[in-house]
Order: C-alpha cells, then sequence, then structure tokens
C-alpha cells in the first residue's frame, strides 16, 4: 500500500438550526438551513451566517444586511430590528 500526502482540501459543511419562529428566510425564500442565493455566488465560503432579531424572526446575514440599507423594522413583524446576538459582521 502506498502513502500519499493531501496537499489542498476544502471542507464544506453546514449543521441543521433549530430557530424560535420562522425557519425560511422571507427576504431570499430560502431555508435558512441552507446558503442564501447572494451567498451561494460566492464559492469559496458556503457557510450561512444567521442573525436573529429580539422579536425572533431569523434571516440569512447577507440578506438582512441588504433589507437594513433602506428598512430599520423586521420584515415580518415591522417592529424597529436589533440583533438578538449581535455579530460584527452585520
Amino acid at each position: 500500500m502506498s502513502k500519499f500526502t493531501i496537499k489542498n482540501i476544502t471542507m464544506i459543511g453546514m449543521e441543521s438550526l433549530i430557530l424560535p419562529k420562522n425557519t425560511d428566510c422571507t427576504i431570499c425564500r430560502c431555508d435558512l438551513n441552507s446558503v442564501s442565493i447572494y451567498k451561494s455566488k460566492n464559492i469559496n465560503n458556503l457557510d450561512s451566517i444567521i442573525s436573529t432579531g429580539k422579536c425572533d424572526h431569523s434571516f440569512h446575514n447577507e440578506c438582512i444586511k441588504l433589507w437594513l440599507i433602506q428598512n430599520k423594522i423586521c420584515p415580518i413583524c415591522a417592529v424597529v430590528w436589533e440583533n438578538k446576538n449581535p455579530i460584527t459582521e452585520l
């Protein structure tokens, strides 16, 4: 049996999330446990960050960032958007 060395490997993994309310991103209409349509164009990083508001509604981070440029409210319940668990990318 011959030995070999792996010089380069790309790991792809996603974990399934249990979300408090919605399981779909109502902005891009994709499942929150899948990659956002905006993120899928970046094939170098397939992980998607989920942002959840104080109202417990969740969205792909890429989607809510675009939404918040023009709207400062949750797209579902219209309360002023505040991140439940703020992350530096938002």
